[in-house]
């Protein structure tokens, strides 16, 4: 046992004070930070103040002044409108040129046949669906007095149905359109999370095993050390390296939500982040970690060469990114008959149950069924990966999947 938590403590340590593992992991939190606070960062680098984008209004008709006043009546966040005399065309060309005003809006035409061109440097999508929006309701407005149409009988028309939508249980929750939109947010970060860490994690263990086996220090390690206890004894080293980068982005989103005015109550409170859907990921993606990690195990025991365990871990990758796919083609289409039926497969099940269960498309049972097969598959997989371990470390030669693994197993029996 003293042997196990030696080769876990190396194991987990030799990863941590890396300064490549301590770089990746503080630019990891920057950019979460940053990502939480995207809003506040552009606005703070623009330099430029809400409100301050000027429209020069420029027409043909001289009582078209009316128009920008209007327009000013609709006037948001983003743009407020400055009319300007009549002026020619070249006087436009000039108005456009000279670069005092940001946008110059072009009306030309009155009532139906209203027309606009608003001049601008092609940078502000924004700013341009604003006047756009604008102008239409301008648009509006100056067509109802026209036609002088009743104004409350019109707004009778276009309020909106007081509509409102109710569970037949009362304790029961509707589902809403911000609902909507943060559990496909927590779906496919859970989901991504899950196929970053099994994939990171797999490749190390692989490349740990062929490097001591290359430089031939696994020999000695054998010769002190039980190979099954050494191969478990790395998962589990790995296992808390990531326990650590999860725990850094769980800091991370702490640290970011402090600069938000809700903080972290709002991101929990708001639905951005669900407290039971989390939940079932890190159970999740622990059952994942070990899954893949005892066959990138397994499979790094057959790797005599560092410069083949990217091909000998190729299969798991090709796993881990069908899963990931799936679950963003599945994403809205949960019950799909091939979704269901991928869940209950141990290599896909960690990333669609998380999409079944934060879209409540999946009974209890069949939650508690797919967990069962999956700690079942897991249990099953590290014993077939202990027993090709044991005879994989002290195999030397090219890589073959197929005869490889008889040949381990054949050596770890005579090992007894």
């Amino acid at each position: 046992m003293h042997n196990f938590w030696t080769i876990v403590g190396h194991t987990a340590m030799s990863r941590l004070k890396t300064k490549a593992y301590m770089w990746s992991t503080v630019i990891t939190m920057a950019l979460i930070v940053g990502l939480l606070n995207i809003g506040a960062i552009m606005s703070f680098f623009s330099g430029e103040e809400e409100g301050t984008d000027v429209v020069a209004v420029v027409t043909e008709e001289a009582d078209s002044g009316d128009f920008a006043d209007a327009l000013n009546a609709q006037i948001n966040d983003q743009s407020g409108y400055e009319y300007l005399p009549v002026v020619p065309e070249k006087g436009l060309s000039e108005v456009v040129k000279n670069g005092e005003y940001p946008f110059v809006l072009h009306v030309t035409g009155s009532g139906e046949s209203l027309q606009a061109t608003l001049y601008s440097e092609g940078d502000d999508y924004g700013t341009m669906e604003a006047v756009q929006h604008n102008v239409q309701q301008v648009k509006e407005s100056f067509l109802v007095q026209q036609l002088d149409v009743d104004l409350g009988k019109l707004e009778a028309i276009y309020a909106p149905v007081a509509f409102e939508n109710q569970p037949f249980d009362e304790e029961g929750t509707v589902d809403t359109e911000e609902s909507q939109g943060s559990r496909h947010f927590m779906i496919w970060g859970t989901t991504y999370a899950i196929f970053l860490i099994v994939l990171t994690c797999s490749m190390m263990i692989a490349t740990e095993v062929a490097t001591e086996k290359s430089s031939r220090v696994m020999e000695l390690i054998v010769s002190s050390v039980n190979p099954v206890v050494q191969m478990f004894g790395k998962l589990i080293g790995l296992g808390l390296v990531s326990l650590v980068s999860l725990a850094s982005l769980i800091v991370a989103v702490v640290i970011g939500s402090s600069f938000k005015e809700d903080g972290l109550d709002g991101l929990i409170t708001g639905g951005a982040i669900d407290i039971g859907l989390l939940g079932y990921a890190l159970v999740l993606t622990l059952l994942g970690y070990f899954l893949y990690g005892g066959v990138a195990a397994m499979l790094g025991a057959l790797v005599s060469r560092t410069e083949d365990v990217q091909q000998a871990v190729q299969p798991l990758v090709f796993l881990a990114l069908a899963a990931f796919i799936i679950v963003q083609l599945g994403m809205g289409a949960s019950d799909a008959t091939f979704v269901q039926v991928l869940s209950y497969i141990p290599f896909f099940s960690p990333q669609l149950l998380i999409l079944r269960i934060g879209e409540g498309v999946i009974a209890p049972w069949e939650i508690v069924l797919i967990l069962a097969i999956l700690v079942v598959s897991v249990i099953i997989v590290n014993l077939l990966a202990a027993r090709v371990y044991k005879g994989g470390v002290l195999m030397y030669g090219k890589l073959s999947f197929k005869h490889g693994i008889k040949q381990a197993l054949a050596l770890s029996k005579k090992e007894k």
